[in-house]
Order: C-alpha cells, then structure tokens, then sequence
C-alpha cells in the first residue's frame, strides 16, 4: 500500500475508535453488553451514587421481576454514564417485553410494601 492510504486508513480508525470510545462501547455496561445480557436472560439495572441497603426479600423481588442491581459507584466519567443510559435503555425495553408495561409500577408497590413493613433486612 501506499503511505498516504495507510495514513488515511490509520486516521479513520482512530476517529472510529474516539467514537465508540465516547458511546461507552469500551465500558462494561454499554449498549452491546445490553442486547447480549437481555438474550442471557441476566438483565441488570445500573445506578449510579450511594447502593441502598438491601436484604434477601429485596433481592427476591428483583429475581421476581427479572433482573439483579448493579452499582458502578460515584465516579463516572461522561462515556462511562453514556454507556450506562444505553445498556439501562435496553434492558428496560427486555423488562417490557417480559414483565408488561406496567411492571415498574406494581415493582415499586411491593418495594414499598417491604420498605413499610420493614423487611428490607
């Protein structure tokens, strides 16, 4: 080849790999890992901040509903969070198809109900 075609050649992957670096494609949670984990069936919800507690009957109702929680910590960079809002996008469309549309709220109905009836433990 060329030099001035491997220069060009050189210059687009390294625009392609600023790209994908920006979506949070070289993170863990992204939108890829989001459709592979939706068809494992191993769906998780990303927060970001300070885990709340959670005890065993917490845990059980979030296996009820099909997923498990993930917590990334305080300290995210911009694709980091990118990447997160991609990979939460996809898995909340696979909790759709398998809990309904209306599954968050009757989630946060038995949440509260173990929050008041102090079972979180």
């Amino acid at each position: 080849m060329k030099r001035k075609k491997k220069i060009i050649i050189r210059i687009g992957v390294f625009f392609v790999g600023i790209l994908f670096w920006q979506f949070g494609l070289f993170n863990r949670f992204n939108y890829l890992t989001g459709k592979i984990d939706s068809w494992r069936n191993s769906a998780r919800i990303v927060t970001v901040g300070k885990p709340l507690p959670c005890g065993v009957p917490c845990i059980g109702l979030k296996e009820k509903y099909g997923f498990h929680e993930s917590n990334v910590g305080c300290t995210v960079t911009g694709p980091q969070l990118r990447g997160i809002d991609s990979y939460n996008a996809e898995i909340e469309k696979y909790l759709n198809r398998r809990n309904g549309k209306d599954w968050r709220e009757n989630y946060q109905a038995e949440m509260d109900s173990l929050i008041i009836n102090n079972r979180l433990e």
